[in-house]
């Protein structure tokens, strides 16, 4: 009889386990998926630069003759600026990079169906963004992401598995938690690139619609749909960019109620909790692949 008691007890036990680690795993696939949207986004830092610096150059030339760009057009470019740009997008894609490697181990440790596999660390040391980037790290903020690297190095030699979930939660969550605020924050920085560059094209339009006198009637007819269109890229480019701004805070969000509810991931309330967050970022997975132009359109 006691053999059978304990032999109940153990299987609700283990049912439980099932139940508690299914929830993070479902809420790590969900963050990877969302988090790789990153590399879809119509429009970077480096791209928004560029096209600043082309229209700059373009400025400079008559309305009414072809504007040539020879080959000493590159020097134009102020290459701290240019490289200040690059390393925003090299902290965003590193950031991200590495928060997808991050959910990847809470995949694998709360993974019940299969075996433990290891995942392969890809990011590298953030010491570089300390200065130079657009987005640039603090000290602390640095020490965040490397310690976050340093957690999924380990994950990686097998040291952990899914007994250690809760520790590695309690070992990282404010690293993590500041990293997905690091990200989205240099993401709103470059939505407000693109609202300068809106304001930049408009300039650059308005100018030649002020400036050349021998436009006919249709050619500024022409012009303003063209203007018309790139307003509407641009609107969309920005708000691809806030999309995904809002499934990191989507994630961070979820992540933390993961973590407050760690000891009781099984309980109905924990489960409707992150099961929302996991709808939510569902929802705008869908927003992010409306706004996403393929072949030069957009989705219907």
């Amino acid at each position: 009889m006691n053999r059978i008691y304990l032999y109940i007890v153990a299987s609700l036990v283990w049912l439980s386990s099932c139940v508690s680690l299914k929830t993070v795993n479902t809420f790590s696939k969900s963050t990877i998926g969302s988090l790789k949207q990153h590399k879809t986004l119509p429009v970077t830092f480096t791209g928004i630069y560029q096209e600043r610096v082309q229209d700059d150059s373009l400025a400079l030339h008559p309305f009414n003759q072809i504007p040539l760009i020879g080959i000493d057009f590159a020097a134009r470019i102020r290459h701290d600026s240019l490289r200040a740009y690059q390393l925003a997008d090299s902290l965003t894609n590193a950031g991200s990079l590495l928060l997808i490697n991050y959910f990847q181990a809470l995949d694998a440790l709360s993974n019940t169906s299969s075996s433990f596999v290891p995942v392969r660390l890809q990011s590298k040391s953030f010491d570089s963004f300390l200065q130079g980037s657009a987005v640039k790290l603090t000290t602390a903020e640095t020490a965040a992401f490397n310690r976050v690297a340093n957690l999924v190095g380990s994950l990686a030699t097998g040291t952990y598995r899914r007994k250690k979930l809760k520790n590695i939660l309690e070992q990282s969550h404010q690293d993590v938690q500041q990293m997905i605020a690091v990200l989205a924050f240099a993401y709103e920085r470059l939505a407000d690139v693109v609202d300068i560059s809106r304001e930049q094209q408009y300039g650059h339009y308005k100018n030649i619609l002020i400036q050349d006198r021998s436009l006919t009637y249709s050619q500024k007819r022409d012009l303003a749909r063209q203007w018309l269109q790139t307003a509407k890229t641009i609107e969309q480019q920005r708000l691809s960019v806030l999309t995904h701004i809002k499934t990191l805070k989507t994630v961070r969000s979820g992540y933390d109620e993961l973590y407050q509810n760690r000891t009781t991931w099984n309980s109905k309330a924990s489960l409707a909790g992150i099961g929302a967050y996991i709808s939510t970022l569902e929802q705008l997975r869908g927003d992010l692949e409306q706004l996403t132009p393929v072949y030069g359109r957009l989705h219907p």
